[in-house]
Parts: C-alpha cells; structure tokens; sequence
C-alpha cells in the first residue's frame, strides 16, 4: 500500500508539477484533497494569475488587429508624409540649388561683362591717349620745321604781333631770337612727345602749358584782329583766325587727356637712349633755321615760288581793283594831294609826284593777286611784266631803307648786262620817301629807274633786302637772296646749259594749303 500511495504521492507530485496535464489524476488521489485543493488553488492562482497577467496580453493583441491597422496606416500615413516633405524638401532644395546656381552663373557673367568693358575701355584710352600724343607731337613738329623754313616770314609775323600790342622799332635781332627759341621749343615738345621721354608727366604738363598759352593768344586774335592769320604754320597752312582758335582748342583738350593719362604713352626709344633722337634733330633745326635766315626757304610754299606761271596767277586789271587800293600822294611843296587812280592826273606844273601808296582790301589773298608795281609817274606797269617774253630780272627791296648799299655794285653791273643783250630789269622796291631813294641812288650809283610796290608783296617774292628773281616768259625760273647771286659771264647771254643748270638746281616749290 505504501508503493501505492507512494505512487500516487509521486503521481500528486507530477499532478502538481505537470499543473493541467492531466486533471483526471486529482480526483483519484482523494486522502491528499488538501493538497488537491492547494493543486487547484494554485492552479487557479495560476489560471487567474495567468488570466490576469494574459488579459491584457490579449487584449493588446485583440486591439492590434484595429488599433494596430489604424497604427499602420497612421505610419504609413507619416511615413508617406514625411517622405512627401522629404521630397518637397529635396524639391526645394533642388529649386534652392538651381537658383543659387542661376544667380552665381549671372553674377559670373556680370562680372565677365564688367571686366570685359573695363578691358575694351582700357585699350580704347590707351588707343586714344597714344593717337593724341601723336597728333600733338605731329603738330609741334611740322609748326616747328615751317617757322625753321621761313625765319624771316616768322619775323614779319612777329613784327606785326609786337606792333599790335603798340610796340614799335623792335630791334630785329631780339625778334630773331624769339623765334628760334620759339621753334627750338616746339621741335623738343614734338620730339619728347613723340618718342616718350623719362619724365613723360612733365612734358605732357608742358604741351598742356605751351597750349595754354598759345589759345589764349589766339582768343586775342580773334577779338582783336590784328592779323589776318596767325601765322602758326607760316605760308604752308593759311588758317583764319577762328579755324585757328578751334584748332588750338582740341590740342588743348588733347594735352590735358595726355597729361592726365600720361603712363599710357609707350616709348618708342628707350629712356636712356633719347638723347640720340633730341640732340640730332635740334642741332637739324637750328641748322635749318640759320640757314634759311641768311639764304631763302628750302622748301618755298610761297606764292611766287620756283615754277610758277604768273601770268595764270596774278590778277590784274578790274579783278586786282577789286581787292587793291592804290593812292597817288603828290606836293606842290606846302600842300599834300592824294588822288586815287580814277583821278586824273593833277597840273605837273604844279603838283610833283611823291609816292604812291598801296592799300590791301583784304590781306588774306594770295600775294600774286596782290601783286602791283607802278614806275616812277605812278603809272602800271604789272601787264609789261608779266608779258615779256624772254628774260625778266627784278630785284626786290621791300625796305630800301635797310638795304645793304654794299649790293648795289652787283646789281649795277646786272643792269648793264641787261641792257647789252636786251633783258628787262626792274628794281622794285617799297614806297619809301624821296630822301631814302636819293640817299641809295647817290651810295650806289644807280643808273636804273625804281618802281615801286607793296613791302608785304615784296616779301613774298623773295625772303631778303634785296632779293633777286628771275623770270622767264612770265613763268619763275629762279631766286636768290642777295649772299646767293650767281656770277653771272657778263660777256656773253644767258646760255641754255646754265639756264638748265639752274632749273636742275632750283628749290622744291609746294603750294600753301588754305581753308
């Protein structure tokens, strides 16, 4: 029996072990029923507690099968959400990134396009800065080599500035001086210019002073027209007053363009080297100039220059009256009588001839429109001139008062070599007084008659006191000043190889230009 409920204790033992494996066992085992009831007690215990603990358990699992879809669905719906905003978030930052790109891309080309017209405004003022100082230099040079050309030109021009201003009997040699200095100045400005000194600041600062200066003459000039041109290029650019004024005004404004971008001028010698161009090209000019104040211009833009035909260029008759004034003055030794040439001629018994005075209508034509020449009586003989066919020589004297008389033996025996082979010869001189023209005849012992015309007509003619020009069936076939006379075999006529020989050596002739 003890087996028995060994067995069956042992069989309570599993009962109570195994829990709910096998409930049929509990009711066999009757004599433990306390441990039965404990069994089931904590089976219940168990059940409850396992009832209480899974409850929830299985209400969270009961809930999940709609809180858990809902649950989903919510994450779904976030999840979507936020990949939504995520995509609207990399949409914008993608539109972000597409525009910051759009405004670095035009702020580039911004950029580029400002640089591009900072680089084309660079190369046109270095364009412009260059040409100008060209253009200045250009201008310096070409005033400087036309005064060097035609000193005594300068001179007369100088002479009627001086006598403007109300200075009068200036010595000539202080004129003179002006005007190489003046020439020497405009030949080093156009000379720095042109190559590019060292101090390029300094000599465009210079130009601009120089400029200064000469517009403010020319703002005189044109007020107070004391001159019919200025005279800047001589005879080989006849400008008027007010072309001049306009012309100064752009160099002026071009030298202060220069002075203000002055590091843009590139050399075109380098700076320890530009004393090899200056010091040649100012010992040229003073050379040039020295020698055209004692012979005549090298290059001759005057009207009666080698070559010309004056009988196509002078103008005589009711065309010269138009622009010429002739006054014939005559004395009965208290009185003064001054008639013009549609007078008609007063009582010889009377009245004596004293000079004859020519009074230009307007200066600024040309000097062989000008040009008028009356024999003693006051009567024209210009058509006798121009006419001649064979050789013609006159001599020029446009102030018989400062004449040399040392020259009146050469042109004494030239008169006589004239009147051997038959050439015409006229010594022309300016309406100078009786006492002046008694004064050369008895220091030279003149035997020709003087005819009279025009100082400044003179001066056209020939550049020196006395001059000599040779004519040839009205056409100028040579000139000299008076240290340049050819000694001419009086013994015989003018023979065809010297007459070539002077044509072969005659000065280059070029025609003024006139605006």
């Amino acid at each position: 029996m003890r087996k028995m409920g060994t067995s069956d204790n042992q069989t309570d033992i599993n009962v109570v072990n195994g829990g709910r494996e096998d409930a049929g066992h509990a009711e066999i085992s009757l004599p433990q029923e306390q441990d039965e009831i404990s069994v089931s007690d904590s089976d219940e215990v168990r059940e409850s507690s396992s009832a209480e603990v899974c409850l929830p358990a299985d209400t969270s699992e009961t809930d999940s099968g709609g809180a858990g879809d809902q649950s989903d669905m919510t994450n779904r719906k976030d999840v979507q959400e936020s990949g939504e905003n995520s995509a609207q978030g990399e949409s914008a930052d993608d539109e972000a990134g597409i525009f910051s790109d759009e405004d670095t891309i035009l702020e580039e080309q911004a950029l580029r396009r400002k640089e591009r017209r900072s680089r084309v405004w660079f190369i046109t003022k270095y364009v412009l800065v260059n040409i100008s100082r060209f253009i200045l230099a250009i201008t310096f040079l070409f005033s400087a080599f036309t005064k060097a050309n035609d000193p005594v030109g300068l001179v007369i021009k100088l002479k009627d500035y001086v006598g403007a201003i109300g200075v009068v009997n200036m010595p000539e040699f202080l004129l003179y001086l002006a005007g190489i200095l003046l020439t020497l100045v405009e030949t080093v400005l156009g000379i720095y210019l042109f190559v590019g000194m060292r101090k390029r600041r300094r000599v465009a600062a210079m130009a601009t002073v120089f400029m200064l200066i000469m517009t403010a003459v020319t703002v005189w000039i044109v007020v107070k027209n004391p001159v019919s041109d200025c005279g800047c290029f001589g005879d080989a650019l006849i400008l008027t007053n007010n072309q001049t004024l306009a012309k100064n005004i752009v160099l002026l404004a071009m030298a202060f363009f220069i002075t203000a971008n002055h590091k843009m001028m590139f050399r075109l010698v380098h700076k320890d080297w530009n004393w090899l161009v200056t010091i040649p090209v100012v010992l040229a000019v003073t050379a040039l100039f020295s020698y055209c104040a004692y012979m005549l211009p090298l290059v001759d833009y005057l009207p009666f220059a080698e070559g010309t035909d004056l009988r196509t260029t002078v103008k005589t008759g009711d065309a010269l009256d138009m622009n010429y004034k002739v006054t014939f003055v005559y004395t009965n030794g208290t009185d003064t009588l001054e008639l013009t040439d549609q007078d008609d001629d007063p009582d010889s018994t009377v009245w004596k001839y004293v000079e004859t005075r020519n009074e230009l209508l307007n200066d600024h034509l040309d000097a062989t429109t000008e040009f008028f020449v009356v024999d003693q009586d006051g009567d024209d003989v210009t058509i006798d001139i121009l006419e001649n066919n064979g050789f013609v020589f006159i001599v020029t004297v446009p102030d018989l008062g400062k004449a040399t008389p040392e020259t009146g033996g050469v042109f004494n025996n030239l008169y006589a070599y004239c009147r051997q082979f038959g050439y015409e010869f006229y010594f022309i001189t300016n309406a100078a007084d009786g006492k002046t023209k008694h004064k050369w005849v008895r220091d030279t012992g003149a035997e020709y008659p003087l005819y009279e015309s025009d100082d400044r007509v003179l001066w056209q003619i020939v550049r020196d006191n006395p001059g000599l020009m040779l004519l040839n069936d009205g056409k100028v076939l040579k000139k000299w000043s008076r240290l340049g006379i050819p000694n001419f075999d009086y013994s015989k006529p003018l023979q065809p190889d010297f007459i070539q020989e002077l044509v072969k050596t005659k000065r280059y002739a070029a025609k003024p230009i006139r605006f």
